[in-house]
């Protein structure tokens, strides 16, 4: 044999030998897996029938069982009825008078703004009627005025004590009032009543609140130091209540007092059912 073929006999042994060695550590892990694989497989069978062989399980684990494979219709339905507005109601209007179904706080509700000069319908649901419409309401102008004389009203005419500032932090009245450092806000609102008693009727429920920092959650401003269609004097009980009868609409202008230290005039908004029920709650932005 040549010295050149004795070579490559040489180099082909070794390459063969070194592939050998390569494959026998790989057929061993291999067949160590098929054979965990296997083990696992019977000892999952060994269970299996060892559970077969049990008693049946009781109501409950039927119970988990069939949520985790066939119940996705019901709990598709389930959160359907859940959803629906007389649920809604009804938890408004519950024995403790208390809902489930109201925002983290007062978290502005993008699918509920309106634009100043929009006119929505608002609910004041009952158990008999939850969809009742209890007025209908619209913005149609506000400006931001240094003081109530700049808006054109007497100053004997707007109220100074009472809760006409929230905190913005702690939304605790402040007292007293320095109305030197504050803005004056006067809104022109239309309100027709739809379908109310008289003695329901209470501009509150209609506020100013502007934006916390975080730009999600609104904090009140305070209750209107000004209302031009009062039924009742300045100090009375009935101040905020207003006299509409059913079917007619008044043209009322309402003022509040604004600390544009703890809110920007452009994250302002008039609101309903402010932190309330979700699917009653309304958001006027105020263009300023």
């Amino acid at each position: 044999m040549s010295i050149n073929n004795r070579k490559w006999t040489t180099f082909t042994a070794t390459i063969s030998l070194a592939c050998l060695c390569v494959f026998l550590p790989a057929c061993s892990a291999s067949t160590k897996q098929d054979a965990a694989v296997g083990m696992s497989s019977q000892e999952e069978s060994g269970c299996s029938e060892k559970a077969s062989s049990q008693e049946q399980p009781d109501n409950s684990e039927k119970a988990e069982s069939q949520e985790e494979t066939g119940g996705s219709a019901s709990a598709d339905n389930a959160e359907e009825k859940s959803e629906s507005l007389l649920s809604k109601a009804q938890n408004l209007l519950g024995a403790e008078g208390k809902s489930e179904k109201t925002t983290n706080g007062s978290e502005l509700l993008q699918d509920k703004v309106l634009q100043m000069g929009e006119t929505e319908p608002l609910c004041f649901p009952t158990k008999d009627d939850p969809e009742r419409i209890g007025i209908e309401c619209t913005v149609n102008a506000a400006k931001l005025y240094n003081t109530p004389e700049e808006a054109g009203l007497d100053k004997t005419e707007v109220l100074k004590e009472g809760d006409l500032l929230y905190d913005i932090e702690t939304e605790a009245p402040v007292s007293p009032l320095d109305t030197s450092k504050l803005s004056f806000l006067l809104c022109d609102v239309s309100i027709k009543n739809v379908n109310l008693d008289l003695g329901e009727l209470n501009i509150t429920d209609l506020q100013v609140a502007g934006l916390k920092p975080d730009g999600k959650e609104l904090r009140s401003t305070g209750l209107p130091a000004y209302f031009s269609e009062a039924a009742d004097e300045m100090d009375g009980s009935k101040y905020y209540h207003l006299d509409i009868p059913a079917g007619q609409s008044v043209d009322a202008k309402i003022g509040w007092w604004i600390d544009l230290e703890q809110y920007k005039k452009e994250n302002l908004y008039v609101t309903y059912n402010l932190g309330g029920v979700i699917y009653i709650q309304r958001f006027w932005k105020l263009d300023l």
